[in-house]
């Protein structure tokens, strides 16, 4: 039977509850045979029926059930006096394959609304977007410019859902050039300083860093090395900047330079709980593996030797 219905005449993700206004096409409503035609109890519900199916969830549908179309005909619990006016106050609505009731009109409305929507949403995001690049062409703490780079990820993420596929892959293919422009930019401007460093990379794919010091590594290795473990390991790409940074914040730069170091020579199942943990254990907040199993060998030899421990 629910293949012989038409489809929904509104998308499933039409939500538009947050709006506080709804069109009313004036002349067109004392025009219709539903003005003409149906009782003044059924004209009230029929129209209110019109409006509360605005904020409906898709927007424009009502519920094929007669408690839940009284209640939002305001009738109370009137669902007798409701079925009465029911065939009337539900003129011009159609049935569909979901099994709710749609009105061409208000879904009409509804969808005018929802591009309205997207269109709004999608020029606050290219505005946050355009802002991120913006930034990123100018910072050069690495910390800050891979939390920059997985903003502008989450901002392409959003407008996947509000632009079409042509538009966005314009976008993503402008956001992919700017965002190396600034990268070159950043190693151009190293190499004219005789750094000579850029981004962290692995000398001879030993998967061993450099045997630099603590001080001398700087935060755009720890990210670029801690990110990329975490990535492999399954983390959420949003996910990994904040991880990272936290871990700085807690520890300090010096320490979650050794932490990383390890994590990259042990290459743990799960590099986030091992890095937290050899944190912690530099930090002196828990004891690691090798210095309990020493302390618990110290107090079985004792207790053998008839000493107090």
């Amino acid at each position: 039977m629910a293949d012989s219905l038409p489809a929904p005449l509104s998308p499933p993700d039409c939500d538009l509850r947050e709006f506080p206004f709804m069109p009313i096409y004036i002349q067109r409503l004392f025009n219709s045979e539903f003005h003409a035609r149906v009782s003044d109890a059924a004209w009230r519900a029929g129209v209110t029926l019109w409006l509360k199916s605005f904020h409906q969830v898709p927007s424009g549908s009502l519920p094929d059930d007669d408690i839940s179309l009284t209640r939002l005909a305001e009738l109370a619990k009137d669902v007798k006096g409701f079925r009465k006016i029911k065939e009337q106050a539900l003129y011009g609505w159609v049935k569909c394959s979901d099994g709710r009731f749609y009105h061409p009109v208000v879904a009409a409305a509804a969808a005018e609304a929802l591009a309205g929507k997207k269109a709004q949403r999608a020029k606050t995001a290219k505005a946050r977007l355009g802002a991120l690049l913006s930034r990123l062409s100018k910072s050069s703490d690495m910390l800050d410019i891979a939390g920059m780079e997985t903003s502008i990820q989450t901002v392409l993420q959003e407008l996947s859902q509000h632009l079409s596929q042509k538009e966005l892959q314009s976008v993503t293919e402008s956001t992919t050039e700017s965002v190396a422009e600034s990268k070159r930019k950043r190693e151009g401007k190293g190499k004219g300083e005789g750094q000579g460093q850029g981004i962290y990379s692995v000398p001879g794919g030993t998967g061993v860093p450099p045997a630099k010091s603590p001080t001398d590594m700087t935060k755009d290795e720890i990210w670029s090395v801690g990110k990329s473990l975490l990535i492999n390991a399954g983390m959420p790409g949003s996910q990994c900047g904040s991880f990272v940074g936290k871990l700085c914040k807690d520890y300090g730069d010096a320490i979650v330079v050794e932490v990383v170091r390890e994590a990259v020579i042990a290459r743990p199942a799960d590099p986030a709980s091992f890095m937290k943990k050899m944190a912690q254990t530099r930090k002196g907040e828990v004891p690691n593996r090798q210095q309990s199993l020493e302390a618990k060998n110290r107090a079985i030899a004792a207790e053998l030797a008839g000493e107090p421990s």
